[in-house]
């Protein structure tokens, strides 16, 4: 019977380890055909050596993981939290500037770390435990702008650096988290038209600019901050207008009146911020994907260049060390940001299907963990991690082949990169962890 309760304690998904396996082999394999190609000469050829380290020590931190409960982690959440921006602000301060980004940490000997990787975990493991605290309160809006803020004040730390796009990551976190918290639908809504708003209206801007389009010549007056801050204060007042006759009247139509001035002095005023922070080739890199052709020599070469590689690969791909696009050194970023499109051109339709049915495998185990942990904090530690994941690959993937922005975002153990592998590492062992004290009392 004891032998029984053991075994029941303690369960092993196999599912889950042989597809991020199978994943960090084959970037791995890749990494090394993309550091054969031209122009790859020193730094480059040693990228698989230096990911194969990467994994070893990965897997180390995944193993030691699985000896901790992640209930443990729950209860240390506000050292957590403070030690991430600790890491963030000592980042700023003394922080090595890679690609334009104050964003890593060198130490002894040369080692470095990308500190804003790992403190995607810490934000999850800090959210899920206010979450998971504060239970159905979730519903007011009290504690939806207070989870908000948890995950905004990292996020502000990192886009000083500036890293836009690893920042742009911690927003389907907490929505995703958020979600499955439970808070109200219309909540949810606000949030992603406020976000629609802040991000479309800097862009619309730059993309009638490189277009040269007449018809919304009017929105380059928006491009001016304080211009966008008097009208977000035209809609802030009008709100707490509505707000003193909805107290005074306690009717429901001055409620809703003033919910919508709110929604559009958050979003304009967001999008002031944002359009004062975004820098140009920022701003094209997050549109040309609509539209290559308009700078097919800056913003949009990486895009058409990916196109390339991913549609020469064919039904079965050219083999590797095939690829034209790697080899001759066509693909710029191609171990990172484009590992996919290499991967796609050497291995073809059936080698990219089968990528893809390997993260297909592993969000679907991640979210079956989700819906089957034992408390509430593991189901939204797993939500999490998992919508991290999804998000990296979907926004990844699809940036490769055309439909979405090129935002710098790294495909999960495919792509070169020690910080993210070892934080895609950790999120996989937080997995395993739930899981497999699925039954354990």
């Amino acid at each position: 019977m004891g032998k029984t309760d053991t075994q029941r304690e303690f369960r092993f998904d196999y599912g889950l380890l042989l597809s991020f396996i199978v994943l960090t082999v084959l970037g791995i394999l890749t990494i090394y055909s993309a550091g054969t190609g031209g122009g790859t000469a020193g730094a480059g050829e040693n990228e698989y050596v230096k990911q194969i380290y990467w994994a070893v020590t990965g897997l180390v931190v995944f193993i030691l993981l699985l000896f901790i409960n992640y209930q443990k982690l729950g209860e240390y959440a506000v050292f957590i939290y403070i030690g991430c921006l600790l890491l963030l602000i000592f980042t700023l301060i003394i922080g090595k500037r890679v690609r334009g980004a104050k964003s890593w940490i060198t130490l002894f000997g040369g080692f470095g770390f990308q500190p804003s990787e790992f403190v995607k975990i810490g934000v999850i493991i800090v959210l899920a435990r206010y979450l998971d605290r504060i239970g159905e309160e979730i519903k007011t809006i009290k504690h939806v702008c207070i989870s908000l803020l948890i995950t905004l004040v990292p996020m502000g730390l990192i886009l000083l650096q500036p890293d836009f796009g690893t920042a742009l990551v911690y927003i389907p976190i907490v929505l995703t988290m958020l979600f499955f918290s439970g808070m109200k639908y219309a909540h949810l809504i606000s949030i992603l038209i406020i976000l629609g708003i802040a991000i479309v209206l800097p862009l619309l801007v730059t993309f009638s600019s490189l277009t040269g389009s007449e018809s919304i010549a009017f929105l380059k007056t928006l491009d001016d901050t304080k211009a966008v801050l008097l009208v977000a204060s035209v809609f802030g007042a009008l709100s707490f207008v509505f707000f003193v006759l909805y107290k005074v009247t306690k009717k429901d139509i001055f409620f809703k009146a003033m919910s919508i001035f709110l929604i559009f002095f958050a979003g304009l005023a967001l999008a002031a911020v944002l359009g004062r922070f975004l820098k140009s080739y920022q701003r094209k890199r997050l549109i040309v994907f609509l539209k290559p052709s308009i700078d097919p020599y800056g913003s949009g070469y990486n895009i058409i260049q990916s196109k390339i590689a991913v549609g020469a690969g064919g039904l079965f791909g050219k083999g590797l060390f095939g690829g034209t696009q790697s080899q001759l050194g066509f693909l710029p970023e191609r171990s990172t940001d484009f590992i996919f499109s290499i991967f796609a051109e050497e291995w073809g339709f059936v080698g990219s299907f089968f990528i893809i049915v390997l993260y297909g495998a592993f969000v679907f185990r991640g979210i079956m963990i989700m819906l089957g942990a034992k408390d509430r904090f593991g189901s939204l530690v797993a939500s999490g991690v998992t919508g991290m994941f999804l998000f990296h690959i979907i926004i990844n993937i699809g940036m490769t082949i055309g439909l979405m922005p090129i935002t710098g975002i790294p495909l999960p153990f495919l792509s070169y990169g020690g910080s993210f592998l070892i934080t895609s590492m950790v999120g996989a062992s937080l997995l395993f962890n739930i899981a497999s004290r699925r039954y354990a009392r």
